[in-house]
């Protein structure tokens, strides 16, 4: 009797096991299946739809409790790539820490290694190592890090809270050593099937401890959220999480409404944060609910872009009242505007088709032009993988390039002309460009074109070869 119960009780334990293996089995195939889908739209630069096949398949991970798997490393290494592309410097780094926390050797594959994605991992893989990431540990509801010895605190460190009860306020502790200087620490969050905007909480200080809480009422099936640390001007000095890597907690039990699905929702680009009412936002008074901090924005992909400068150039040949260019050689062009939609194929690549006005002025000999039209393609790139610092440019067109010059021999006070080449143009130039937020980024640029007479007249206009070179400022606007 004895040895059949023992059977029967081993054979119901196997089966349990084997039951439990088929569903780590189904569910692995089920994330493999969303990262595979997720590089596919990355490789077609669609990296919207990347974020969101690498956030479901981290929550799915999440929901398996695979929290230490591999195969949870590979899908955060795999924002990370999707983050540093965008760009989001934080979110990848974030991202990089998550996976060397769960695997330290993780590598990235080769079809997406870069010198850049290389480094990042490795500082990912010290930070991860000294504790950095916050480890993903298992707390229900609970504090986080508290009781720390200020002297040994470095930068923002935080312990990460992955599962909680439903409805039950989530208090959060966060520890800010002496080599950050912030004006504010804030718990930024968002619920699953609420908002896409992150909600802040200002965190109170006690010594160099910050502590705050997520409202019971957020407590639902998938809260995300990051620790951010703020200086006077509201700018990001540093975070545990980020907008576009957060923290993930999962919700079960209670009014949580366990087991719904994971939010696709947006991690790589963050939205101005929702107003919410304090009052009704925190049940813990040591906290308050506030709006108006912006997070990342999504990157836009068409922008316009609106240049004015001025240049000059070397001319050649015969101006416009039919004077011939002598010992004078070098040009004048006082106004130059340029206009240019223009579409960002990845954070570094962008084509863009200008218009080009220069207003070559002074001339006062009988029949001159009055302005120097032109149409250009012209394709960006950036050194730096986010978009700024030093671009070079190539672009190359039809119109005009038309430029001032005194004559040798005036005739009845007509003193000055204007020579025209074109109307091939052909060209290069750098310059230098600088975020100033979601939807603006300044530009300077030095354009160098050469006018190539492939005709001799266009109307009564002699064409003429040379060179003209525009320095520019202007501002780019993201549309769409």
């Amino acid at each position: 009797m004895r040895a059949r119960t023992l059977a029967a009780v081993v054979t119901v334990l196997f089966c349990m096991l084997a039951g439990q293996s088929r569903a780590h089995a189904d569910t692995k195939s089920e994330i493999t299946a969303k990262l595979k889908a997720a590089m596919e739209a990355y490789d077609t630069f669609d990296y919207d739809g990347a974020r969101k096949q690498l956030t479901a398949a981290i929550a799915t991970a999440k929901k398996a409790h695979l929290d230490k798997d591999p195969i949870l490393a590979k899908a955060y290494l795999d924002l990370g790539i999707v983050a540093f592309a965008v760009p989001d410097q934080n979110a990848a780094k974030e991202a990089f820490v998550n996976a060397a926390s769960i695997e330290p050797k993780i590598q990235i594959d080769v079809a997406y290694k870069s010198p850049e994605l290389a480094a990042m991992l490795d500082k990912a893989r010290l930070e991860a190592k000294s504790g950095g990431a916050g480890g993903g540990a298992e707390v229900e509801t609970g504090e986080a890090g508290g009781g720390a010895d200020c002297s040994s605190v470095k930068g923002l460190e935080h312990q990460m809270v992955d599962s909680a009860k439903g409805g039950a306020a989530i208090k959060l502790e966060a520890q800010l050593g002496s080599d950050v200087k912030a004006s504010k620490v804030s718990i930024m969050f968002r619920t699953e099937g609420g908002s896409t905007d992150f909600t802040e909480v200002k965190m109170q200080k006690s010594g160099c401890t910050y502590s705050g809480q997520i409202p019971g009422a957020a407590v639902k099936g998938l809260v995300h959220y990051y620790i951010a640390a703020y200086d006077g001007n509201n700018k990001l000095i540093t975070s545990k999480g980020s907008a576009g890597s957060p923290n993930i907690i999962e919700v079960s039990g209670g009014s949580g409404g366990a087991g719904k699905p994971g939010d696709d929702e947006d991690p790589l680009g963050g939205k101005k944060v929702a107003s919410t009412d304090t009052s009704s936002s925190s049940t813990d008074d040591s906290s308050s609910v506030s709006a108006g901090t912006t997070v990342p924005g999504k990157p836009k992909k068409i922008w316009l872009g609106v240049n004015g400068g001025t240049g000059g150039g070397y001319v050649t040949g015969t101006t416009e009242g039919n004077n011939m260019v002598k010992s004078c050689c070098l040009g004048e062009n006082p106004v130059v505007l340029l206009g240019e939609l223009g579409y960002n194929i990845n954070s570094q690549l962008a084509i863009g088709v200008a218009f080009r006005m220069g207003l070559p002025l002074g001339a006062n000999v009988d029949g001159h032009a009055t302005g120097a039209p032109g149409g250009l393609v012209r394709v960006h790139y950036a050194l730096d993988p986010s978009g700024d610092g030093i671009h070079v440019l190539g672009q190359v067109g039809f119109g005009f390039l038309r430029n001032t010059i005194k004559l040798d021999d005036p005739m009845m006070g007509q003193d000055t002309d204007i020579v025209a080449q074109g109307p091939l143009i052909v060209g290069g130039g750098a310059g230098y460009a600088k975020k100033l937020g979601d939807m603006v980024r300044f530009t300077a640029d030095l354009n160098v074109l050469v006018g190539l007479a492939v005709v001799d007249t266009i109307g009564i206009s002699p064409m003429n070869n040379g060179l003209s070179v525009d320095a520019s400022i202007g501002f780019q606007f993201g549309l769409f």
